[in-house]
C-alpha cells in the first residue's frame, strides 16, 4: 500500500532529526531521488527551489547545505558538516556530476564562517568571490 510506504519513510527521516545513516550525497536539486519539498515538507530554515540550477547536499537524508543559482549562493543548514560538504561538492563537481555544463563555479554569497572552508576545499579566492575551475 502506498500510503503505508509514505508514512514508513517520513518515520525514517524525521525521527527526531536523527536519521539513522550519516553519509553525504550531492544531488541536484530537481532530481527525482530529492524529495525535500516534492514528498517531504522541507523543515523550517532549510527550504530551497527544487530547480535544476541548484544543487543539495544531504547527509542521512537531511539537507545541510545548498548551492543556488548555479553556484553563486552557498546557503549552510549544519555548520559542523561544511568541511566535509564542500570537499564533496568539489570532487563531485570535478567529475562533472554537479552542474556538468558549468567550467566554473563562482559563489558570491555565502556564510562568514565559509571562506576558509572554501579555500581548504580548493576554490580560489578572487576580489570577494570564490571560484572553482573544472
Amino acid at each position: 500500500m502506498p500510503g503505508k510506504d509514505y508514512a514508513s519513510v517520513i518515520r525514517m527521516l524525521d525521527r527526531n532529526g536523527q536519521p539513522s545513516q550519516r553519509e553525504m550525497v550531492w544531488v541536484n536539486a530537481a532530481d527525482p531521488a530529492q524529495c525535500w519539498g516534492k514528498v517531504l515538507p522541507h523543515r523550517e530554515g532549510r527550504s530551497f527551489m527544487n530547480i535544476p540550477g541548484n544543487a543539495v547536499a544531504c547527509c542521512g537524508g537531511m539537507p545541510v547545505a545548498v548551492m543556488e543559482r548555479q553556484g553563486n549562493i552557498l546557503r549552510v543548514f549544519e555548520e559542523e558538516r561544511l568541511e566535509e560538504c564542500l570537499q564533496m561538492f568539489v570532487q563531485e563537481y570535478k567529475k562533472g556530476k554537479i552542474f556538468p555544463n558549468l567550467k566554473r563555479i563562482v559563489v558570491k554569497k555565502y556564510p562568514d564562517s565559509a571562506g576558509e572552508a572554501l579555500t581548504r576545499a580548493g576554490f580560489f579566492r578572487e576580489m570577494q568571490d570564490y571560484v572553482l575551475y573544472r
